[in-house]
C-alpha cells in the first residue's frame, strides 16, 4: 500500500472512531500504529524527507500517549482533568500532522505541485486551533470559543490530501 494511505486510514481511525466507556480504546492505539507504520514507509519512499526525525519523534510519542490514555480510568482522568491537559494530550498528534504539512508541502512546492498550497492550508488550520486553544483556556479570549473546528477541518484535510495524493511520486513531493 502507499504511504499516505497508510496515514490517512490511521487518522480516520482516530478521528471517526470512539471507544465505549468501559473499554480500554483500541482505534486510538491502531490509528496511531497505522500513521506510524506510514511515516516509516514514506521515509523509505523519500528519504531526504524535510523534518524527517522530527515527524517520527512526533508520531512515536503520539503511538505512547494514545497507549497510556487508552484504558477507561486514563480517559476519565482526562475528561475530569484541565482543559490544558486536555490539549497537551493531543500535541503530538497534532504535531505531527502540522509537520507532516509542512514537510509534504514544502517538497511540492519545490516540485513546482499545485498540491504544495493546500498542505500549507491544512497546516495554517491546524496551527491557528492549537494557538486558539491556548489563548482561549489561558488568557480567557472567549471570543475564540469555536476555532477549535478550523484545526479540525485541518485534519480533515490532512485525511483527504493523503487519501488523494497516497504515492509521493503521483504528489509530485
Amino acid at each position: 500500500m502507499k504511504p499516505l494511505y497508510w496515514v490517512a486510514i490511521g487518522l480516520a481511525v482516530v478521528v471517526f472512531t470512539a471507544a465505549p466507556d468501559d473499554r480500554v480504546d483500541v482505534s486510538e492505539v491502531l490509528g496511531c500504529l497505522l500513521v506510524l507504520v506510514g511515516y516509516v514507509r514514506l521515509v523509505r519512499a523519500v528519504p531526504d524527507l524535510p523534518l524527517r526525525l522530527t515527524l517520527g519523534y512526533l508520531a512515536a510519542l503520539a503511538l505512547v500517549l494514545a497507549i497510556a490514555l487508552s484504558p477507561p480510568d486514563a480517559r476519565a482522568w482526562l475528561d475530569d482533568a484541565d482543559p490544558a491537559v486536555v490539549w497537551a494530550s493531543s500535541l503530538p498528534a497534532l504535531g505531527f500532522q502540522a509537520a507532516l504539512c509542512h514537510a509534504l508541502g514544502t517538497r511540492a512546492r519545490e516540485a513546482g505541485a499545485r498540491s504544495g498550497w493546500w498542505w500549507f492550508v491544512a497546516e495554517t488550520a491546524i496551527v491557528v486551533a492549537l494557538v486558539a486553544n491556548v489563548l482561549y483556556n489561558a488568557a480567557d479570549w472567549t471570543w475564540l470559543y469555536g476555532v477549535g473546528t478550523v484545526g479540525l477541518a485541518g485534519v480533515l484535510l490532512v485525511i483527504v490530501l493523503c487519501a488523494l495524493l497516497g504515492e509521493p511520486e503521483q504528489a509530485r513531493i
